[in-house]
């Protein structure tokens, strides 16, 4: 046996819960490991390839000075002392960028080569007072092995290399060559020229002073290495050209990943929600068809057993009374009048849904035609009891209108203001015109409606909530269907309404001079009723 489905709500709630959780987690680590992830993966690629390059850069800047201090220690012939100082000075004259040549011994304060004079004191006192600063041991240097020595001056860089070597006598000297700073500068310029057409590219010393162009502005693309043995005071900076726009294209890209992220989460959550909404309203739906359903078996169970009830006893010949049996006869013919009522509003309500139904206009008078419908059911009213007030205006001109809609329309609200009055039995009908519309009124001092119901009473098989309604039979399609008739009369229905002092219910359509072209299409009922089972 097939089982019918029931909506869960709480299950349905937890439901949509864990798929927005799970939603949220995923669009987390998508924008981490798939966004932030890979734009972080960009830019360590990017910045190994700044290391590559600055590296290769400084190798060969290091590798150019080391080449050039073994010609140096090449030209310099320690058991030749004669020629010290010719080759020098073809040194210091040369392309070797050198300032200056010094040949002593670590023992002594002057120098072998050149001899002490007071031409030499300020370089020389400069060159001894940095080795005396460095404590050299001379146990640790290796013979004919370039070493260098790279010093923060007050006045200026300091940069020199040197050589220990060994005669054939076993006597050790240093060869000291101290370098031009601004030929050193121009040596280095020459290697990082080519990548200057991609990079900014600046040296600086440790405290960040500019050497060669300004130092640069860090950023995440920013890198920077010292120079291991030759200009160790020194630090090459490097940093793309466009790493501004490089980050704000980064800065972009993240933006754009975390918006389209939102979004899908905002549309996966705004699905979440109409699918949430639209479950609850085909509940409501179909609990409201239920209700529906069994309101309109009873109100056909109910006048279905008084007229089996009635006519049986008739059948029977059990009443010998002809009052009695007239009496009967009444009810039979009201109850079975009363299903005729409720079978063809029905019939009006399948036809108003059905897709592509229209009205039948015509030319009609609604003065004359509500005036007749009030005559056929006054008497009715006032044998229950009631009061009928009436206000008509005469002068109300003739409107295209379907004349069989309107009375439908009518009566479901008339029916209603007899159904919900209570015990305060008056009904007020007004019928005039104002800005172009007629106004058709109907006002009982009922119950009236909670101010949170007078938009619902208008939707289909809606039947308010308060327990004085409830015991009232009504079928909950009444009002629906005068809606329908107002709205393709391109018109309007208002409610007016206080709980306790009664309702208003103002069916507003426009005077039109014209027959409408949809006249030639079938109209809701062709047949006219006494009644109509509204329900509220």
């Amino acid at each position: 046996m097939k089982r019918s489905f029931r909506y869960n709500t709480t299950a349905v709630a937890i439901a949509i819960g864990l798929i927005a959780i799970s939603t949220a987690v995923l669009s987390y680590f998508s924008y981490v490991q798939w966004g932030v992830g890979k734009e972080n993966l960009v830019d360590t690629n990017l910045v190994q390839s700044n290391m590559r390059l600055a590296s290769q850069c400084v190798d060969r800047i290091e590798q150019k000075i080391i080449e050039n201090d073994g010609i140096l220690s090449e030209l310099i012939d320690i058991d030749a002392p004669s020629t010290w100082k010719s080759t020098a000075a073809n040194i210091e004259s040369g392309d070797f960028n050198v300032d200056h040549v010094f040949i002593f011994r670590l023992e002594n304060d002057t120098p072998v080569y050149p001899p002490y004079s007071p031409e030499i004191k300020n370089s020389w006192g400069a060159v001894r007072t940095s080795f005396n600063e460095l404590n050299l041991n001379p146990n640790r240097l290796v013979i004919n092995q370039t070493n260098h020595l790279h010093k923060e001056r007050p006045d200026n860089y300091f940069f020199a290399s040197y050589v220990l070597k060994e005669n054939f006598r076993g006597e050790q000297y240093l060869v000291f060559f101290q370098m031009n700073i601004e030929k050193t500068l121009a040596l280095v310029d020459k290697y990082v020229r080519d990548m200057q057409a991609v990079f900014y590219v600046s040296i600086v010393d440790f405290d960040n002073n500019g050497v060669y162009s300004q130092p640069i502005p860090r950023s995440k693309y920013f890198f920077e290495t010292r120079f291991p043995t030759t200009l160790y005071k020194w630090l090459l900076q490097v940093v793309p050209r466009n790493y501004t726009e490089m980050e704000r294209t980064a800065a972009n890209q993240r933006r754009a990943n975390l918006f389209l992220i939102i979004l899908s989460m905002t549309m996966i959550f705004c699905s979440l929600a109409i699918i949430y909404v639209a479950g609850r309203k085909e509940r409501q739906l179909t609990q409201l068809k239920e209700d529906f359903i069994s309101n309109v078996s009873h109100e056909l169970k109910t006048p279905l057993s008084l007229i089996r009830m009635f006519s049986e006893i008739l059948v029977t010949n059990r009443v010998k009374s002809d009052a009695v049996r007239q009496e009967y006869y009444s009810i039979i013919h009201n109850e079975s009048d009363r299903m005729g009522r409720l079978i063809a509003n029905l019939l009006d309500f399948a036809r108003l849904e059905r897709e592509g139904h229209s009205l039948n206009f015509e030319k009609t008078n609604i003065t004359q035609l509500i005036t007749k419908e009030l005559e056929a059911y006054r008497h009715q009213m006032q044998k229950d009891g009631f009061e009928l007030i009436t206000h008509v205006d005469s002068n109300i001109p003739d409107t295209t209108a379907d004349p069989n809609a309107i009375s439908m329309a009518f009566f479901n609200l008339l029916d209603n203001a007899v159904k919900y009055s209570g015990e305060h039995k008056q009904v007020t009908v007004s019928l005039g015109q104002r800005n172009g519309t007629i106004d058709l009124a109907v006002r009982d001092e009922g119950l009236g409606i909670p101010a949170t119901e007078r938009q619902k009473i208008f939707e289909k098989f809606f039947r308010g909530s308060s327990a004085s309604v409830k015991k009232i039979r009504g079928s909950g399609i009444g009002l629906s269907i005068t809606k329908k008739v107002a709205e393709m009369h391109d018109g309007e229905i208002i409610v007016e309404s206080e709980v306790g002092h009664g309702s208003t219910f103002t069916l507003r359509i426009p005077i039109r001079e014209e027959q409408e072209p949809s006249s030639k299409l079938k109209t809701l009922n062709t047949e006219p009723r006494m009644n109509a089972d509204a329900g509220r």
